[in-house]
């Protein structure tokens, strides 16, 4: 015979009749060591690995993710827990775990069998080693310059790495959303303990630019050849806030030109005109894309026969698939007489259906 329940009642049946849950228990990856992961292991592929705990079952359902909180690395997948009392084993090929390199990750999963308020696992945080890593501001708070330090400057970390062994050529280009709002410096990496590059930016290159923003990317030259760092970009806070809409949707941002899908034999062709420039100066071309490895920095010093033909071609060495969906493109003077100055950006979509043939 059926009975009616008071609330007391119901618990206490439910208690009886659930079955116990233990707490998820973070994934781990076998590779990492006091959480981080070298660039070596990276090279080999990496392995998660997701605790078996009481309240699973096999054919229990989950999804795992290893996220990057300062890039573009991503990685999940899904499956079917195989064994009981056994760790999950899911690997991440070379490939993939390259994109990760030099970056800090979460790892974390969810068990859709448990309920949905405890079927999400804690986040392992890790740090990646990178043969080269993305210039850092340090008083950067949440990808903005804030307006309290314009006045005083701010620090450029370039952080020690692999790449930068003694002697290497360290060169950082900073971008400001106005022509003065540039430079260019060159450092030689010494011979003392590894440590940080720390870079002093006057206010001079930030208090014209507020409301606008900045790109920052460096290279290393050393006897191994020359590497390109991730770009990093920042906004600029000003004084007042936009106006907002009440009622709205979406980011804003630009737009943009198409990029038409046409390779030569020296590359994508690009064209920087010489309005402005004499010879003597040095032209830099800087074609970023946005997948990790799609960063080019390319100098020229300028010729008369540069200035004569009124153009400087050059040619990405890249092919569109190893672009991203966007190009960010610019360019810098680096001034025969002294100082620096910059172009306008330009922001080309790259629309991989509509590849010419």
């Amino acid at each position: 015979m059926s009975k009616f329940l008071s609330l007391k009642e119901r618990d206490r049946v439910a208690d009886k009749l659930r079955v116990k849950l233990e707490p998820l228990r973070a994934a781990t990856i076998d590779q990492a060591v006091d959480g981080k992961i070298s660039f070596a292991d990276l090279e080999k592929g990496l392995t998660i690995r997701i605790p078996f705990v009481e309240g699973m079952s096999v054919g229990g359902r989950y999804h795992v993710f290893l996220a990057s909180w300062d890039g573009d690395g991503s990685f999940g997948v899904g499956g079917s827990i195989p064994l009981e009392n056994q760790d999950t084993i899911v690997p991440v090929p070379p490939d993939r775990a390259l994109d990760f390199q030099g970056q800090q990750v979460g790892l974390y999963y969810y068990y859709f069998d448990y309920p949905p308020e405890e079927m999400r696992s804690p986040t392992t945080v890790l740090s990646v080693e990178g043969l080269i890593y993305k210039p850092v501001v340090d008083e950067a708070v949440d990808g903005v310059i804030p307006l309290s330090v314009l006045s005083q400057g701010v620090n450029l970390r370039i952080r020690t790495s692999s790449s930068m062994t003694p002697g290497s050529l360290v060169s950082i280009y900073w971008w400001g959303s106005t022509a003065d709002a540039c430079f260019v410096k060159h450092l030689v990496v010494g011979t003392g303990p590894a440590e940080d590059l720390v870079v002093a930016v006057e206010p001079g290159y930030l208090t014209p630019i507020k409301y606008g923003n900045v790109k920052v990317i460096y290279t290393v030259l050393s006897t191994e050849g020359t590497r390109t760092s991730p770009l990093l970009e920042l906004g600029v806070a000003g004084d007042l806030a936009a106006p907002e809409a009440f009622y709205s949707h979406g980011v804003g941002g630009r737009i943009g030109v198409d990029l038409t899908l046409i390779e030569e034999e020296n590359g994508i062709p690009m064209r920087l005109k010489t309005q402005g420039m004499v010879a003597g100066d040095v032209a830099i071309l800087i074609f970023v894309g946005n997948l990790l490895g799609s960063e080019f920095v390319f100098r020229r010093t300028v010729k008369p026969s540069d200035i004569a033909a009124g153009h400087i071609v050059f040619g990405v060495p890249s092919s569109f698939p190893l672009l991203g969906d966007y190009v960010w493109v610019w360019s810098l003077v680096d001034r025969l007489a002294g100082g620096a100055i910059g172009s306008p950006d330009l922001l080309l979509n790259v629309d991989q259906g509509d590849r010419a043939i």
